[in-house]
């Protein structure tokens, strides 16, 4: 997971601007896991129209992760943390998993207030990923309706 330690306020989140600068109007936002936490990071550094954004899964990197995932410490020393705790500047949905293994329900539904998100809890889902038993995720183009 080496994405995990470049700092997003220096290199993730400045990418996101050029790959969609070219896009006119407003987009949706669809970001998982990390994507999520890079998408609150780049939500306060620019201002580029964005119609709604889709926030699955996001880790906690409060917390201790699993074993092979980065301590908190190289979290904070990379840019990661502390976590963006200020609302998002456009509508965004938070869908966040009872027993995810990189969160806790209740600390992702505080940052789901701090961001002015509506939280969907999507019940016992893992970490809405391969490794839990999910490929394509149709609830999501639900989502996306409602954003768009």
């Amino acid at each position: 997971m080496s994405y995990l330690r470049r700092p997003p306020d220096r290199r993730s989140t400045g990418r996101s601007q050029p790959s969609n600068a070219d896009i006119s109007g407003p987009v949706v936002v669809v970001a998982h896991s990390a994507g999520v936490m890079t998408t609150a990071h780049w939500a306060q550094r620019h201002r580029r129209p964005v119609k709604g954004a889709l926030l699955a899964a996001p880790p906690d990197f409060g917390t201790p992760l699993p074993e092979g995932y980065p301590t908190p410490e190289a979290l904070r020393e990379n840019g990661w943390l502390p976590a963006p705790r200020t609302t998002l500047p456009f509508p965004s949905i938070v869908a966040a998993s009872t027993n995810d293994p990189l969160a806790d329900f209740n600390r992702v539904a505080d940052l789901a207030r701090a961001w002015g998100s509506s939280l969907v809890d999507l019940g016992p889902v893992g970490h809405l990923n391969p490794a839990s038993g999910y490929g394509e995720w149709s609830r999501a183009e639900e989502f996306i309706r409602e954003l768009s």
